[in-house]
């Protein structure tokens, strides 16, 4: 049987469901202080739906399952340049990796994992 880290393990202590809630606190999405690398995260009340699912991103990345039959797997950020707009950028790319039983599906199932 695959492994299923806790709600908790993934998206912080203070994280709960319901039938119809996924409640997820931004306190847990900030970085301990001992992380390194680390990163900035400050909860608001007008976070960015983008920085808000980055500080998720990186809370599920450091916290993921590592035993081998886990079913999802974040890659560390790879670091480029990109020149973009007339300026440099840097592009982290990382991948998700979903691994599930099925073999007919196109897409991942989230009821299946």
């Amino acid at each position: 049987m695959a492994s299923n880290p806790p709600l908790q393990a993934i998206f912080g202590q203070g994280s709960s469901q319901t039938e119809t809630q996924l409640i997820i606190l931004k306190s847990d999405l900030v970085a301990p202080v001992e992380l390194n690398p680390s990163y900035t995260f400050t909860p608001a009340a007008d976070n960015t739906s983008e920085s808000l699912f980055l500080a998720l991103y990186m809370r599920a990345m450091r916290n993921q399952d590592q035993s081998p039959d886990s079913q999802l797997k974040l890659t560390p950020f790879e670091m480029t340049l990109d020149f973009s707009f007339s300026k440099y950028q840097r592009l982290y790319t990382s991948q998700l990796i979903v691994r599930v039983d099925d073999t007919l599906s196109l897409f991942p199932n989230p009821s299946s994992i």
